[in-house]
């Protein structure tokens, strides 16, 4: 029922004056530079994310290795081989 009054609008719609007013060249080219711009906005955002990404990930990378020089081996509480407790059946 919703898909038959879902066509019938459509169809009414393109009978109209105001789907003429559509098929003027100049409105397409509105349209076209209107998508022009919005790609190349997106575009812009892209790759400013993945540099931004990129640089966060070297500067955690750098200051992991930092760490990892300072930081010395630690096995306190731990012994070298843990015994396995046997369960009495």
């Amino acid at each position: 029922m919703g898909a038959r009054l879902l066509l019938a609008a459509v169809l009414l719609l393109l009978r109209t004056p105001a789907a003429e007013a559509l098929m003027e060249p100049e409105l397409c080219y509105v349209l076209d530079a209107i998508l022009f711009l919005y790609g190349i906005v997106l575009t812009i955002l892209y790759c400013r994310l993945k540099f931004l990404a990129r640089r966060a990930s070297q500067e955690g990378a750098g200051k992991k290795k930092e760490e990892a020089i300072y930081t010395g081996l630690s096995s306190e509480g731990q012994e070298m081989y843990e015994t396995l407790q046997m369960k009495d059946s």
